[in-house]
């Protein structure tokens, strides 16, 4: 650490609530809700691009939109990390705080590959 400076890891894991997964089965049955994780998964992927490129392109509007969307479908499958990141870009999207706005984002983008891709490990180790 530098005088007035902190080094911040740019690693976190990714957390999930199994049993938010468990309610999922339960409600739906085991083979749709693997079917809807699936697709949540898809729609997750297709949202974290949207947020990076409406954020390049400042459409704050639809952002803001494409987020809450962001949120619904991570809390869905469990991914407690992502909803919490997405909620907190939300937070500075209002605020108003362009450096702020930066940083959540480019934390989302890890957040959201690393959460993404445990999800598809689970699903191999599963079979």
């Amino acid at each position: 650490m530098k005088a007035g400076v902190v080094d911040l890891p740019l690693g976190e894991p990714a957390r999930f609530n199994p049993g938010q997964l468990e309610k999922l089965c339960d409600a739906l049955g085991e083979l749709r809700a693997e079917a809807e994780v699936a697709h949540a998964l898809d729609r997750l992927a297709t949202l974290l691009d949207e947020v990076a490129r409406l954020g390049r392109h400042g459409d704050a509007g639809h952002l803001e939109e494409v987020l809450a969307a962001l949120v619904r479908d991570a809390h869905l499958i469990g991914m407690a990390t992502l909803a919490r990141v997405a909620r907190s870009v939300l937070h500075c999207l209002d605020a108003g705080d362009p450096t702020a706005l930066a940083a959540t984002m480019a934390r989302l983008n890890r957040v959201g590959d690393r959460s993404i891709h445990a999800i598809w490990d689970l699903e191999d180790l599963s079979g």
